[in-house]
């Protein structure tokens, strides 16, 4: 280890290597400080070329503390984007995002995955910033529908036997006939108007809430029980709603999120997807209400004057925001500023957890 490793905290932040003169050469982020710049001098140092150079040339380390990943995330690229370090490779969006894809022009459609919008009659939703998201979406969907997951081409015929999906209730099973194209086709239909219409959606929770009562007092309570699988897939569709409506990536938000100091908070406004400067406010009554209706009152400025694209620059942090929200928020507290005042914004805030 060399002697101008300083002894570094075990909290999230962001490194920088810098040269003899104090030029940034490498900006990181690390969960763990301490353990991850260490780690680039264990078993004789990284196997990348352009990293072990680096190496060779850095003589010191700064660092930054941050209270959380998501602050650490956007105080890296926003290094690196000013700084440009020769051994950083540079930041960009690689493509559009994933898609979720109905193929609409094969006799009995399926949802599908994809990088980016590549076939002409097929359906599309997105982008969505990582895969995961896009993934339970999709079976949320296919569960709802009774639509097929299975990936090889469906050849119906009536010796088939059908998978373990259609004895589960979760496929109409297309592959033995026991469904005819036009009704699987108004399934794929269905699934396709409740992925643009959130109101379809809330109209499916009542009419199968309505099954379920109906079932019930009948006491036919395994048919019930199916109803209420579905209103409780659908109740959890909805929580993604943000992620799947066209103008989500366009909206205004205000997070908070923890700081390395237990008396203050992080406070990121983000303006029709356009991610404003950070600031660090004292968690003490009167200061930080004050902090939140400034915040939304500089949110409301930046949403008039806004430009109808996000920028190259813009686009790095707008993402690394979008993939935090689609992860559920860790560690922090994000409210949606669509129809909500300073003073909601206040309430909601106030009463969240952040560590």
């Amino acid at each position: 280890m060399p002697d101008w490793v300083p002894d570094l905290p075990t909290s999230p932040g962001v490194y920088t290597f810098i040269d003899p003169h104090g030029h940034p050469l490498y900006v990181g982020k690390s969960v763990n400080l301490r353990r991850r710049v260490r780690g680039y001098f264990y078993s004789g140092g990284p196997d990348n070329e352009r990293l072990a150079e680096m190496l060779r040339i850095a003589r010191g380390v700064r660092t930054v503390e941050t209270g959380s990943d998501l602050e650490a995330r956007l105080e890296e690229a926003e290094r690196i984007l000013f700084d440009r370090p020769p051994y950083n490779k540079a930041l960009k969006r690689r493509g559009a995002g994933w898609y979720l894809e109905l193929r609409w022009n094969e006799p009995f459609p399926r949802l599908r995955v994809v990088p980016r919008p590549r076939r002409a009659g097929s359906r599309y939703v997105g982008p969505f910033w990582g895969r995961r998201l896009p993934e339970r979406i999709r079976r949320l969907i296919e569960k709802i529908f009774r639509l097929r997951s299975c990936v090889e081409p469906v050849r119906p015929h009536v010796e088939n036997t059908p998978c373990l999906q259609y004895d589960m209730g979760l496929c109409t099973a297309p592959c033995a006939r026991h469904v005819r194209i036009d009704a699987y086709r108004r399934q794929a239909e269905s699934a396709a108007r409740l992925l643009v219409d959130r109101e379809y959606g809330w109209r499916l929770i009542d009419r199968f809430s309505e099954a379920r009562d109906r079932a019930a007092a009948a006491l036919e309570f395994e048919r019930a029980a199916e109803h209420q699988a579905r209103v409780d897939w659908l109740e959890e569709l909805d929580e993604y709603r943000f992620a799947i409506d066209s103008e989500g990536e366009a909206r205004s938000w205000l997070i908070l999120l923890p700081s390395p100091d237990e008396g203050h908070r992080v406070l990121q406004p983000v303006a029709a997807g356009r991610v404003l400067r950070r600031r660090t406010i004292e968690w003490v009554d009167g200061a930080w209400q004050e902090a939140i209706e400034d915040a939304c009152y500089a949110v409301g400025v930046a949403e008039l004057g806004a430009a109808a694209v996000l920028s190259p620059r813009e686009q790095v942090p707008s993402a690394m925001v979008a993939r935090w929200l689609e992860d559920g928020s860790p560690d922090g507290v994000a409210v949606d500023l669509t129809n909500v005042d300073a003073e909601e914004a206040v309430r909601r805030l106030g009463s969240g957890r952040v560590a």
